[in-house]
């Protein structure tokens, strides 16, 4: 495989090297050294989330939980924090593409009932289960990873997706799932973003469970969290 020189050009790069490179240089904040996973995940706003996934798990009797791009855990720790007070049983795997990160997290929050693993998502196969989560991954992602991600949407009941999305007064100036390099950036520097319900991912989506002002690149923002079932 050709490696290109200009490490912010990801074009012919495998997802596992473009989000080691990301850790290695700590673009998304941190010390050096540290994995980091973005001010996103030690917002103030964590806590609420955290709760509102946890209800959710309680509410609808989930017991396996599987993530895509776990990175530095903080945020499904506190949901898993919030499950274990009130003893609510489950298992957790976490899956990403940085094999530093992963032997990081085992060896720290690994358990009988977590796990990290170390594999592409879009690509390969992951474990089945009854509630997916994928919180701010598919916006550092093309547009065919993103599908590849949604093939494998079928084999959970429930789906949770985060997205930064901007605020929808600006209209047609946004031009939803335009296709950009998987790296760091998120699309809203091009006044775009994620939007699943919209071609061409066209998937359905049951509610917002969700939503918190965040700007970003001058932008009126919201961190968005959706709900997508199957019967």
């Amino acid at each position: 495989m050709k490696v290109l020189r200009n490490k912010k050009n990801f074009k012919e790069l495998y997802n596992s090297t473009i989000f080691s490179d990301i850790y290695k240089r700590n673009a998304w904040g941190g010390k050096k050294g540290e994995f980091y996973s973005g001010a996103g995940s030690h917002n103030p706003y964590v806590s609420t989330y955290a709760e509102i996934i946890a209800e959710f798990v309680r509410e609808n009797n989930i017991h396996s939980i599987i993530e895509i791009g776990c990175g530095d855990f903080i945020v499904s720790q506190a949901i898993l924090d919030k499950l274990n007070i009130s003893k609510h049983n489950y298992s957790y795997v976490g899956y990403d593409v940085v094999k530093p990160l992963i032997a990081h997290n085992n060896s720290i929050y690994s358990s009988p009932s977590i796990k990290f693993v170390c594999k592409d998502s879009c690509s390969g196969n992951i474990q089945s289960g009854e509630l997916l989560i994928i919180r701010q991954v598919l916006q550092h992602l093309n547009n065919n990873s993103i599908k590849q991600i949604i093939n494998k949407f079928k084999n959970y009941k429930y789906i949770i997706v985060t997205e930064h999305q901007p605020a929808e007064k600006y209209g047609d100036a946004i031009k939803p799932n335009a296709d950009q390099l998987s790296g760091s950036e998120n699309r809203l520097r091009i006044k775009s973003a994620v939007y699943l319900d919209k071609f061409p991912f066209n998937c359905q989506i049951d509610s917002k469970l969700f939503s918190i002002l965040e700007w970003c690149y001058g932008l009126e923002a919201y961190i968005n969290t959706f709900l997508i079932k199957n019967n």
